[in-house]
């Protein structure tokens, strides 16, 4: 059997403010990575339910369904329970953070977040999800 050409990271953004979610994602490309991006939670769960990202980007307060509530649905599904979710969010308050680690956030990180840190943190999930898969 022949080897599996190196698969591409594809990483969901769920953002409600199109000018981050436009630039966070056009640098996560130049990155190399595979990028969708949904406008709130509701649509952050739909597009994983189909479209099935390695890593998924998650604000906090947005529209129609905040990050938690989705983070929260996400874990109760098959498909996307061991995904890795990194959490992004200006609200960096004890609440927030506790209400994010409890829905299933795997990390949180304060908004504005260094690129080189987003990577990293990407890197570090997507080897510690491929060493768990073992």
């Amino acid at each position: 059997m022949a080897a599996e050409p190196s698969k591409v990271t594809r990483v969901l953004y769920v953002e409600d403010d199109r000018d981050l979610q436009f630039s966070m994602s056009q640098i996560l490309r130049i990155l190399g990575y595979q990028v969708e991006c949904a406008d709130n939670g509701k649509l952050g769960v739909e597009k994983a339910e189909g479209w099935k990202p390695d890593v998924i980007l998650m604000d906090v307060r947005m529209p129609v369904m905040d990050g938690p509530t989705a983070i929260n649905i996400l874990r109760g599904q098959p498909e996307t329970e061991h995904t890795p979710i990194i959490v992004l969010s200006a609200y960096s308050d004890s609440k927030t953070r506790d209400a994010c680690k409890r829905a299933g956030a795997d990390t949180f990180l304060t908004k504005p977040v260094d690129i080189e840190k987003i990577d990293t943190v990407i890197k570090a999930h997507l080897g510690h999800s491929k060493n768990q898969s073992r």
